[in-house]
């Protein structure tokens, strides 16, 4: 980050937001179109904020690598050698056809995932000079582009909740911040909100079916390239969703419930066959090595590469074995939602996010007490039902393996949104749409 990212970065920032504004008006109506330009700004300040961050106060760090010893080699080549920069970020990641002199230099090139952020990275930067305020304000954008779809389509199945929603799916301030830079979880945080959306019109509405089954399609592999762990939590979460809304247009009541236990056990089949298919395109990701892989994972992060960061949590010993990983899952699922708690604090990111942990703790009390009457139907609702395996899938799988508040405010950003839906919509009875042509999806039905 040096004074030419400033030269390049300022007018990059101007250009997007007023290609925003100019956009606003096709991609979003009066209640949802107020947080359009606050919420992409907000998203790209994170993204400046994160690079200083890393630059300044860790003075290195994922996406520094990623940048420094990444995408600027890709860059550099492609100027000098077009061909070689080329292959840098289309092709296979061996050394031939010219690309070792560039290759060598870049750290992560033989990390598939990583490298893949690598090229995007690099991609990018060749049509802004190679900044990296530049390429980071695209990366937030991008990111942004998928939670307002999903944000908007939240919106139909919800609406006269858009206020709440906005909080939840686009203002949260570790997903802002965290979910905005040059990183995986940037990535993989707009593909989350892509699918959903992609998913949530191919269930409910299934209109231009096969545009919105290509795009789903699209990003659950993007995201499997880099994140494969998100997609294992994603798919048994989507297909519960699925059944239920199927399930429900059934009219015969007696029929529905004859059916519904052969279709549960379906369901789970599908689900567990969908993960496990996932897993064995990964060893560490398998079913008989997930459980190896978190404690490899959480020993490493918490008690070895991460012990003298100051920000490490202990949930007790990972065994290696299955059981022994999911009887910590109320203390994982805790530590990723509610954790790190104010006397944990060590530096200043942790009280932050110990004060957002506070904040969400305080509104699930809130909810559970002011809607217990009717939190079950709230939950008996299948998107609401979606977001809460979701969330708390995705908490008990970053909870059991970080062992490093550090690490752990970075992983758990997609759960964020989702655990957020959750208490918006349990929040407050919906208003009436005050837009006319608001498409309404009932909620008893869905």
């Amino acid at each position: 980050m040096n004074f030419n990212d400033v030269l390049i970065g300022v007018p990059v920032a101007l250009l997007l937001l007023v290609f925003a504004w100019m956009l606003r008006p096709f991609v979003s109506n009066k209640l949802t179109g107020v947080y359009f330009i606050p919420a992409l700004a907000a998203k790209m300040a994170g993204a400046i904020l994160l690079g200083a961050l890393y630059y300044y106060y860790y003075g290195g760090g994922d996406t520094v690598t990623y940048f420094t010893h990444g995408a600027v080699h890709i860059y550099n080549a492609f100027w000098e050698k077009p061909s070689v920069g080329l292959k840098l970020i289309f092709g296979p990641a061996d050394y031939t056809g010219g690309v070792y002199k560039y290759a060598s230099h870049i750290w992560m090139y033989n990390d598939p995932s990583s490298y893949n952020v690598v090229r995007v990275a690099g991609l990018i930067s060749l049509f802004l000079g190679g900044s990296y305020i530049g390429t980071s304000l695209i990366f937030a954008v991008l990111s942004f582009t998928g939670l307002w779809a999903m944000y908007v389509a939240f919106c139909k199945i919800f609406p006269g909740r858009e206020g709440l929603l906005a909080l939840a799916i686009l203002f949260v301030p570790s997903a802002v911040f965290w979910g905005s830079g040059i990183l995986k979880d940037t990535i993989t945080y707009g593909f989350i909100g892509w699918a959903t959306a992609a998913f949530i019109h191919l269930i409910y509405w299934r209109k231009r079916w096969v545009i919105w089954l290509l795009i789903l399609l699209i990003s659950l592999y993007s995201i499997y390239l880099i994140k494969l762990y998100v997609v294992m939590s994603l798919l048994p979460a989507m297909i519960v969703w699925a059944y239920f809304v199927n399930i429900r247009r059934v009219k015969n009541k007696m029929l529905r419930y004859m059916v519904a236990p052969f279709i549960i056990l379906i369901v789970f089949a599908m689900s567990g066959y969908a993960v496990y298919s996932v897993g064995e395109t990964s060893s560490k990701y398998s079913i008989d090595n997930l459980a190896k892989t978190a404690q490899i994972t959480a020993y490493d992060v918490g008690r070895y590469t991460g012990r003298n960061a100051g920000s490490g949590y202990d949930l007790g010993d990972l065994d290696g074995t299955f059981f022994g990983m999911v009887k910590l899952a109320p203390e994982a699922i805790n530590v990723a939602l509610f954790r790190p708690y104010l006397w944990e604090v060590r530096n200043p990111l942790m009280l932050l996010a110990s004060l957002e942990g506070l904040a969400i703790l305080i509104l699930t009390i809130l909810v559970v007490l002011r809607r217990r009457n009717e939190l079950l139907s709230v939950v008996n609702n299948p998107a609401i039902l979606f977001s809460l395996i979701f969330a708390l899938t995705f908490a008990f799988a970053v909870g059991i393996s970080s062992y490093n508040f550090g690490t752990l405010f970075r992983y758990k950003v997609p759960l964020m949104p989702f655990y957020g839906i959750f208490l918006a919509v349990a929040w407050s009875k919906p208003k009436k749409a005050r837009k006319k042509n608001m498409p309404v999806v009932s909620e008893h039905l869905h």
